[in-house]
């Protein structure tokens, strides 16, 4: 492969108490281990990931050759390899001829067997496999540049035989470039050469379209022998350009190019370095690993390529050994989010140019490729990375104990409960700041724990606001909102739908929120799972399971008083926890605090403000009103938040264990963006710390726990994690205990005892755990890049006609039953059609439903002229008394 580029080049050169004193315990701990990650020893083999390798059948063309340049992908489980060259009789070092090849090979019994041929012979080309089959784009034929385009694919139940169907060509003939295919199908392509003429363009090809687009040139020298691969970034997918040689400077590419297929625009990555080494990535391939990591297979030494380039070894250059050419025998690694390189492993096996790498189940086929130029290796290895975790049984003693808390808990108030008053409201003598700590840690829940952290990492800190309306928000929910739940003596807030306008929208509004319920709890408890899965290795499935019925257990027998205080006891957890983890970042970050500051500034992981017009994204006026929004949505028509107004004595009390739900709010939640910006620093300046193989994002942060901190520490930490899902399960399974007795059963069996409406309460609490506990089981099979991101989608698809209706109620009070539910349906249509016809950000999803829904109720009530209900149902008439 690199034979041709070289003879060009030498041709034109010559060619409490207790937990004060645990908290001092865990205290002495950390100081103690924050040396643990210095002393960990430096070396391009981490400690998280296995790479073995397994030789198999190897593929022979033609007298001990093997094959580069081929295409190559996975057609229904099978290896493909097609096309490519060799020197088949006379090597390169004696002046042998290149032979470019048409046959196709498919590794059938662990042999290699010919199952057809390619239209033409090529080699150098881009292979990209889809669902239908291999494209194979432009390449070369040994005398000219190919701009055709064709799918190769199996023929229906024969593995012995392929066909290949024409593609839309190329817009130029291409060959030497590289190519990627985007999760959505589209094809992208650059650099290479054109018969003989460098290429810096760029083109796309959708999926069904019939032209290629040119895209934004790529801003530096053209790239020759460059590898390109298609993964996630912080907000999207990114199609990297890795590598290359420059025919005009000389030397090879000293960084990556990356496109954003977002903002269609080029950025350069960090330069090339592993260990303070330069590196070069020519001749190399590349594959996505995990959520955020790229895989670079084999290339040339940087210092000897170059120096063949420049003609300094002149005709002796290709008759020296293959260890003299040392090529790269290790991985080398890219992280899209800490823009960092690392080399993993090595091995001989390794160390190829022009090799293929065929992804096959969580494996990588490495397939040929020269060993030295003009020289074809025979070996076929594939090559496997592996996670190894293990929790520990300090880890264990310390979740269990919590878990076991947590059920005695329930138990304890389950032989308080004296009838349904103390099951739905705990008899109102929840004190206002445990009340205050609830909310908080409801709203908080494992999705603030965990993917608030892991979007500051890859992102920065714009999503804050959104948390600091909940301080504004609040406000004005002490002085419309709360005195109508109080003064009406309310246990369903949907009762009050029911005074003001009818039973039917009363209903409605129930059932929904208890639909939303159910999916907020399979989020939920999908999210800890996630992270168990993570760091112990314990099936995803088996986690749901044992959270979910622990949680359903805990919250079905204490009734709302056990909540309430076990939300107590688990946002402590929750704040000390994040504190802790804090400092242990800072501190083990190069260079501490100011090493912290400095990396996270020049890497904009402290910019709070997007100033930009942008609808599309969370630009400052988009999280601000998005969050103004979605919180009083929360906050006015959420049964599990209004259950807390209900719980204390009086209003006052209310008020208090809002406005301090409103200040955590603000000042607790800087822990969990400062959290991600230090595993940001962390990990680029550990990048040997990840584990590549990681699948989401989101677990970054329980990844971060159980790897670096000791144990004990971690499992109190993991803890924490649960104790946010069970905090926020519980009050959602508690709260739609509520809302279906008290709505439902209640209102359609008026004369049921209250040992059969506690029944039914309980009955309702298992039911609708079990029924998050299958969703989340469901969910654990879908590919979600951002949970933080789908939750709020969900919140406003599902909840913002609620907040429009108690809009509705409480300031207009022309607005009647009719008019109310015409434009509860128009909010819900609307936000789903905004979902589906538009570009618009999820964060705006609430603010056009509920906006839409008062609207469309208000120019209703013109038309229809409805009945009025009691002004005391409307802040206009109640005003009058307070």
């Amino acid at each position: 492969m690199l034979y041709i580029a070289l003879l060009r080049i030498f041709a034109a050169n010559q060619l409490h108490n207790t937990m004060k004193f645990k908290f001092h315990i865990l205290w002495v701990l950390l100081c103690c281990s924050l040396t643990v990650l210095k002393a960990t020893a430096k070396g391009n083999d981490n400690r998280f990931n296995k790479v073995s390798f397994l030789s198999l059948s190897k593929l022979e063309v033609s007298r001990d050759q093997g094959l580069s340049g081929a295409f190559s992908g996975n057609i229904g489980g099978q290896a493909v390899i097609a096309g490519g060259c060799n020197f088949p009789n006379t090597p390169a070092s004696n002046g042998g001829k290149k032979v470019f090849y048409n046959h196709i090979y498919s590794l059938l019994d662990n042999q290699w067997t010919r199952i057809g041929t390619l239209p033409t012979n090529l080699a150098y080309g881009v292979s990209i496999t889809t669902q239908e089959g291999i494209v194979c784009i432009g390449g070369n034929d040994g005398k000219n540049s190919s701009d055709r385009v064709f799918l190769l694919k199996k023929k229906a139940k024969d593995k012995l035989s392929v066909t290949t169907t024409p593609l839309p060509s190329l817009p130029i003939p291409l060959d030497n470039f590289s190519g990627a295919a985007a999760p959505d199908g589209t094809i992208y392509v650059a650099g290479g050469q054109s018969n003989g003429v460098a290429s810096q363009l760029a083109f796309s090809l959708k999926a069904g379209e019939k032209e290629w687009k040119e895209l934004p040139s790529m801003p530096d020298n053209s790239r020759i022998q460059s590898t390109a691969v298609v993964q996630n970034g912080a907000n999207g997918p990114l199609f990297l350009v890795i590598g290359g040689y420059s025919d005009i400077t000389k030397k090879v590419a000293s960084q990556g190019l990356i496109y954003d297929i977002k903002k269609s625009t080029w950025h350069k990555t960090s330069p090339i370095v592993s260990d303070g080494k330069p590196l070069a990535v020519v001749g190399a391939a590349s594959v996505p690993s995990g959520s955020m990591f790229v895989v670079c297979f084999g290339g040339v030494n940087k210092d000897i390529f170059e120096s063949a380039l420049q003609g300094q070894y002149g005709d002796d250059y290709l008759k020296h050994s293959p260890e003299w050419y040392r090529f790269n025998p290790s991985l080398l690694i890219y992280n899209t989010i800490t823009d960092a390189w690392v080399t993993e492993t090595s091995s001989p096996l390794l160390a190829r140019a022009g090799m293929s790498v065929i992804p096959m189940n969580n494996q990588w086929m490495v397939v040929s490729g020269e060993s030295k130029p003009g020289i074809r290796a025979t070996d076929v290895t594939m090559v496997k990375m592996e996670t190894h975790s293990e929790f520990g049984w300090l880890n264990w003693t310390v979740l269990i104990a919590y878990l076991l808390m947590m059920i005695a808990l329930g138990y304890y108030f389950m032989k308080r409960e004296n009838g349904t008053e103390d099951f739905f409201k705990g008899g109102g003598r929840i004190p206002w700041w445990a009340a205050g700590i609830s909310i908080y840690a409801t709203m908080l829940s494992a999705i603030t724990y965990m993917a608030y952290p892991a979007k500051a990492f890859a992102t920065n800190w714009t999503y804050y606001p959104m948390l600091v309306t909940i301080l504004i928000v609040s406000l004005p929910v002490i002085r419309y909102y709360l005195p109508f739940f109080r003064r009406l003596n309310v246990t369903s807030a949907y009762e009050y739908l029911e005074h003001r306008f009818n039973a039917p929208l009363r209903l409605m509004a129930s059932a929904l929120f208890i639909i939303f319920m159910v999916a907020r709890m399979a989020l939920v408890l999908y999210l800890p799972s996630l992270a168990l899965t993570a760091v112990t290795g314990i099936d995803i499935y088996i986690c749901i399971v044992l959270m979910a019925l622990i949680t359903i257990v805990y919250c079905t027998m204490g009734g709302v008083e056990a909540v309430v205080w076990g939300d107590v006891v688990q946002g402590i957890i929750l704040v000390g926890g994040a504190l802790l983890a804090i400092a242990y970042l800072v501190s083990s970050t190069e260079g501490g605090a100011s090493g912290f500051l400095s990396i996270a500034s020049e890497n904009g992981k402290f910019q709070l403000f997007d100033w930009s017009l942008d609808y599309k994204s969370a630009t400052f006026w988009v999280v601000i009103i998005g969050g103004m929004a979605n919180n009083l949505i929360s906050y006015t028509s959420d049964q599990t938040v209004i259950q807390r107004y209900l719980t204390t004595k009086d209003e006052k009390a209310a008020k208090n264990s809002i406005l301090l739900n409103g200040v955590m709010s603000v000042f607790v939640s800087i822990a969990f963006f400062a959290i991600g910006a230090g595993l940001f620093t962390f990990f680029k300046t550990h990048p040997a710390e990840m584990d590549y193989t990681m699948t989401k994002n989101d677990i970054i942060f329980p990844f971060f726990m159980m790897s670096q901190l000791p144990a004990g520490i971690a499992g109190l930490l993991i803890a924490a994690i649960f104790a946010a899902t069970m905090s926020t399960i519980s009050s959602n399974i508690n709260s739609v205990a509520t809302a279906f007795t008290v709505d439902f059963y209640q209102r359609f069996k008026k004369n049921a005892s209250d040992r059969h409406i506690l029944l039914t309460a309980r009955y309702s609490s298992l039911i609708s755990g079990v029924f998050g506990m299958l969703i989340a089981l469901l969910m654990a099979t879908w590919d979600i890049l951002s949970l933080l991101d789908f939750f709020q989608e969900i919140l406003g698809l599902l909840s913002s006609g609620l907040g429009g209706l108690f809009l509705m109620g409480i300031f207009f009070p022309r607005i009647g039953a009719k008019s109310a539910t015409m434009g509860f349906l128009a909010g819900i249509v609307s936000v789903f059609l905004t979902k589906n016809l538009t570009e618009t950000s999820f964060l705006l999803y609430g603010a056009i439903g509920m906006t839409i829904s008062v609207l469309v109720a208000w120019i209703i009530s013109f038309i229809l002229q409805e009945e009025r209900s009691s002004p005391m149902l409307t802040w206009a008439g109640m005003s009058r008394q307070l």
